[in-house]
């Protein structure tokens, strides 16, 4: 392990690769505009075959992980940056909902520590957790970059062609930051010209089940083993993505449980292969830079592959991260791990020299 400081460096649409099938097993991949709130969002959606997207194959050299603390130090955001996982709870039962209205000792629970309460929330709902996470996804949805938004500065500066980025975060700054520089957002690990590559491999609020000409109302889906509803899924714009948190009454996205092990009860398939992509990245990258994440080792499917990748790594954290970074770097024996202490904002310049 090692320590790096600055005077010793040690067309905005997300697409959905492989879930829809042609006649004869053609793969198709399908645009959909992700705008923010209040913007003109034309309701086309056009299907192509990846043949006709231009795409370009080499080796993985960059990535940038993303956590949470990367959204909530993003500064430039409305109607305000996200919430830290400490926060959270308050600030979704603050806009009344399912969250409002849990007993108090659960409510205790959820606000000491956020994985813990939604470990005991699922066995105080007995499995039925549509409400709370479409309520979740609802509220983490609603956050939309301004201009000076620090993810508009990372992919300005870092551009879209070289990099691979990975988001643990349900909002969608990121995807909306790149649409404000005009840049398409595509959830795969492959380089296709005009895209910026983004993975999720906890899932996203804006994830939802692609299920033709099926409808569920008025019903529970519960304790359904693996997952409660397995389907394609096709990203929505933000607006499609709140319109349905608040019109669909039995269905949630697909965002993992923001519990131990992080389960994902909706189209475990889908982000489970943005996991494989991630896992397989890592294994490929020369050099990878970690910001606001914390670092957890329950959470295997991300961090097993960072502990075991040759990759140079830059953590960048506050001082109070130190400390787990340095645990984390006697288990792993990583020689070329360093950490950096910088918020987000700082951190831009520094991982663009890193990533050089």
């Amino acid at each position: 392990m090692g320590r790096a400081d600055e005077r010793h460096p040690a067309r905005r649409s997300p697409t959905v690769p492989g879930e829809l099938q042609k006649p004869g097993g053609e793969e198709l991949v399908i645009p959909v505009k992700v705008l923010a709130a209040g913007r003109k969002v034309a309701p086309e959606y056009t299907a192509f075959l990846p043949s006709n997207l231009r795409k370009i194959q080499h080796k993985v050299t960059r990535i940038v992980l993303l956590g949470a603390g990367a959204s909530f130090g993003s500064i430039d955001a409305s109607p305000s940056t996200p919430p830290l996982g400490d926060q959270l709870f308050d600030a979704l039962a603050s806009h009344g909902g399912l969250a409002a209205t849990l007993p108090d000792d659960l409510k205790s629970t959820f606000r000491a520590n956020f994985e813990a309460g939604m470990a005991d929330f699922y066995e105080y709902a007995d499995g039925d957790v549509m409400r709370f996470q479409r309520e979740l996804a609802h509220y983490l949805a609603t956050f939309t970059p301004g201009p000076d938004n620090v993810y508009v500065r990372l992919i300005r500066e870092l551009g879209i062609n070289r990099f691979i980025f990975c988001s643990l975060n349900y909002d969608l700054l990121f995807e909306l930051s790149a649409a404000m520089l005009g840049h398409n957002t595509a959830y795969t690990s492959e380089h296709s010209t005009g895209f910026v590559r983004l993975l999720k491999p906890h899932g996203s609020s804006n994830f939802w089940p692609y299920m033709p000409g099926v409808t569920i109302r008025n019903s529970t889906i519960k304790r359904s083993g693996r997952a409660d509803i397995q389907a394609p899924i096709r990203p929505l714009s933000q607006m499609d993505t709140l319109e349905k948190c608040v019109t669909e009454d039995s269905v949630a996205p697909a965002i993992a449980m923001y519990a131990e092990g992080k389960p994902v009860k909706i189209s475990p398939d889908y982000v489970e292969a943005q996991q494989r992509m991630w896992a397989e990245s890592v294994g490929r990258a020369s050099r990878i830079c970690v910001v606001g994440a914390r670092i957890h080792l329950p959470d295997t499917h991300i961090w097993t592959p960072l502990t075991a990748c040759s990759a140079d790594l830059f953590y960048f954290g506050l001082e109070s991260d130190r400390e787990a970074f340095e645990r984390w770097g006697e288990v792993s024996k990583k020689k070329n791990a360093y950490f950096v202490e910088a918020d987000f904002s700082t951190a831009v310049p520094m991982i663009s020299r890193r990533m050089k």
